[in-house]
């Protein structure tokens, strides 16, 4: 029988063939992480639409309107440029199914919340901006995430920071007894 030689060009073959399984196996665990976290982005985005327009749509108040019309634009703009940027790496977004589910929700939980009155819609938002922003989080934390992917998750944080600020800023406005329509949302 053959003595074995580690440093053999067969064992090295093997063992540069070996690395090449598992690096490949690392990245493309990687991708298949941070894609899922951003179709999980993407479905959080388009129940923030829904919301946005529910809200537009019942609350016959111009604070409301004019909030959620301002950021149901951007938020509109972001998600076609995101939805865009992830089909290039491959996403395969679900047509329906979970979207619809989750939108359902939303509008249940923001129906019930017009019919409480202006704190309980503006607490709404905000619980639901503040999913949004976790979900935003977490896409970015992944490691691997590629750059184009990164930079319009973080455009659509920043947008959400800026939407949980003036919700926050109402929120306190109309706890004080003031309408929640004389606070400005634009400076």
């Amino acid at each position: 029988m053959p003595a074995r030689n580690p440093g053999s060009p067969r064992r090295r073959n093997t063992a540069l063939f070996l690395n090449r399984i598992l690096t490949a196996h690392r990245l493309n665990c990687s991708m298949t992480t941070w894609m899922r976290s951003g179709e999980r982005l993407l479905e959080t985005l388009a129940d923030s639409l829904t919301g946005f327009d529910h809200v537009a749509e019942q609350a016959h108040r111009f604070d409301f309107y004019s909030y959620c019309e301002h950021y149901a634009v951007q938020r509109g703009q972001l998600a076609r440029t995101f939805k865009g940027v992830m089909k290039q790496h491959g996403s395969k977004l679900p047509i329906h199914g979970t979207v619809l589910g989750s939108a359902h929700r939303l509008y249940l939980d923001i129906r019930g919340a017009l019919d409480s009155g202006v704190v309980a819609v503006l607490e709404e938002l905000l619980r639901g901006e503040t999913f949004l922003a976790s979900r935003a989080d977490a896409t970015l934390e992944h490691e691997g995430l590629p750059d184009d992917i990164y930079e319009i998750v973080r455009l659509i944080r920043a947008n959400t920071s800026q939407s949980l600020l003036d919700l926050k800023a109402m929120l306190s406005h109309a706890s004080k007894g003031f309408a929640a329509g004389s606070f400005r949302l634009y400076r």
